[in-house]
């Protein structure tokens, strides 16, 4: 996988969960967006993985999966990247 791909889906999740979260602030009730809340962490947390898995860390301060965590400065900067 190349790093547009796998991290724009990263990014994209991200995103839905961002919106999701915003959604059920107001509509705490909504089992269908709870539902999708839900398995959209399971998916983020899976990607997260496999990105890391093959490019390195996403994020420092020891919030990655990846036994060397001193990767992350090896990889593109985001303005880097192209989609």
């Amino acid at each position: 996988m190349e790093y547009g791909s796998t991290l724009r889906r990263l990014q994209e999740i991200q995103f839905a969960l961002v919106e999701l979260q915003l959604y059920l602030d107001m509509n705490p009730d909504d089992q269908r967006a709870v539902k999708q809340y839900k398995e959209l962490t399971v998916q983020l947390v899976q990607q997260k993985q496999a990105y890391e898995k093959e490019r390195g860390p996403v994020m420092q301060y020891g919030h990655s999966s990846t036994p060397d965590r001193w990767t992350w400065h090896k990889t593109p900067w985001p303005w880097e990247i192209e989609y």
